[in-house]
């Protein structure tokens, strides 16, 4: 089933405004920073918020138009995973999977084997007996998406599905949750702030700043054009602001970038990855035709690598090896000189 929204909702000070369509068949993760307002968006879709201006439509039928039309949660199809799980801690496993199919109406025996159906699927068919709190985190996010499932809806949403976890447990439920996603029919929407969960879950991206959709598409094409500092900071990108012609860009806030793109005409934006910066002590005399001077501003270590944040014009960021650092001798305040190929830089219209 499609979701077309077209909506805006006010709480306080804090306007959201989405205009997108989910797909059925597609998982498409809401990506953002805390308090962009995605988790706003899944309460809405679900039915526990209202809205002001637009309207929601599933499918066929309008769920939310303003200023009278709001049709309750439990008559949209809609599975919700919240972020801290909320299972009943009076019930069994067993029982929060039956409380879904049981809140629509059906028999006592038939959501019984809807959650005995569900339990099987995830593999967690020992634990229909306990209490949530005899279960571990992992376990509890399974329970959660059973008991979303076991009503069999049309739409998914999930609202930060891995945040409760620890970094060992993530991974494995991550993938878990990957197979699950994989084999619903249904439109599957999910908020994270994590941009690995958006890459490795999500067939499209829907990425939310300041309560306004600010980009949306596939996580390569994400990766490949950020067209913010937000998306390109999650994408550990450099992202260069300018004016283009005939293949020069002059930046915003001063310096000059050879680009291949000689076509490209007036405002635009430039992404330049981290490894293709190369950082010299002394004026390089190679081929690279991009050559700036700058400093160190800071040095922070990232697994087998170093992260050189350098102030010049423009500014950016290089990733170096520690026997590249151990070499130069780089430390905050260092004086540096960049260079970066003409080729490794790929200018697009902003």
């Amino acid at each position: 089933m499609k979701i077309t929204a077209n909506f805006s909702t006010i709480r306080s000070d804090f306007r959201l405004k989405i205009d997108t369509i989910f797909s059925a068949g597609t998982v498409t993760a809401v990506l953002g920073p805390n308090g962009s307002g995605k988790s706003t968006v899944l309460r809405v879709l679900a039915g526990l918020q209202g809205i002001d201006s637009g309207e929601i439509v599933f499918g066929d039928q309008v769920v939310n138009k303003t200023p009278s039309v709001h049709v309750a949660p439990q008559e949209r199809s809609v599975g919700v995973v919240f972020q801290d799980y909320a299972l009943f801690p009076h019930l069994s496993v067993m029982e929060n999977i039956a409380f879904g199919p049981r809140s629509l109406g059906l028999s006592k025996k038939v959501s019984q084997a809807r959650a005995q159906s569900q339990l099987k699927s995830l593999g967690i068919t020992e634990l229909g007996h306990r209490k949530p709190n005899q279960i571990s985190g992992g376990q509890a996010q399974r329970v959660a998406l059973a008991r979303a499932l076991a009503t069999e809806p049309s739409v998914l949403l999930l609202d930060e599905p891995l945040a409760a976890l620890d970094a060992q447990t993530k991974e494995s439920v991550r993938t878990e949750l990957e197979k699950q996603i994989d084999g619903f029919d249904g439109c599957v929407i999910f908020v994270t702030h994590d941009p690995l969960d958006a890459m490795l879950l999500a067939d499209r991206v829907v990425v939310l700043e300041d309560g306004t959709i600010t980009q949306e598409g596939t996580p390569s094409e994400l990766a490949a054009r950020p067209e913010t500092d937000y998306v390109a900071t999650l994408m550990g990108v450099n992202l260069i602001r300018g004016v283009a012609n005939q293949g020069v860009l002059q930046v915003e806030g001063g310096g000059v970038l050879s680009v291949p793109q000689v076509d490209l005409r007036g405002e635009a934006l430039a992404v330049l990855r981290p490894e293709s910066v190369t950082l010299h002590l002394l004026r390089p005399e190679g081929s690279a035709r991009n050559v700036w001077q700058g400093s160190v501003r800071a040095l922070t270590p990232m697994h087998d690598r170093i992260r050189v944040s350098i102030d010049a014009s423009p500014p950016v960021i290089a990733t170096i090896t520690h026997s590249a650092l151990a070499d130069l001798k780089l430390s905050v305040g260092t004086p540096i000189w960049v260079s970066a190929k003409t080729l490794t830089i790929e200018a697009f219209a902003k």
